[in-house]
């Protein structure tokens, strides 16, 4: 049975088609995951625009005993100045 726990971390992958990687700031769940995994398909809320490597999210994500913890939601706490 998966736990739906909140987080912080960091972006460390984001693909064009909607998947990417979140480091998380410390372990969360029972298996002390420490990255988790958010597409299009998986979570409900997200934030594409201002999603890109080295930006600072908080959210919540279902930890279980796989090795990666399914992101459901993500807001950003800092984002990246995009470079005009």
């Amino acid at each position: 049975m998966s736990d739906t726990l909140p987080f912080t971390g960091t972006i460390v992958r984001v693909e064009l088609d909607g998947f990417g990687i979140v480091h998380f700031d410390e372990p969360i769940g029972a298996q002390a995951n420490t990255h988790g995994v958010f597409s299009t398909t998986i979570s409900s809320t997200l934030p594409y625009r201002d999603l890109r490597p080295g930006v600072h999210v908080s959210g919540e994500a279902e930890a279980d005993e796989r090795d990666l913890a399914a992101v459901k939601t993500l807001r950003v706490a800092s984002p990246i100045p995009r470079s005009t």
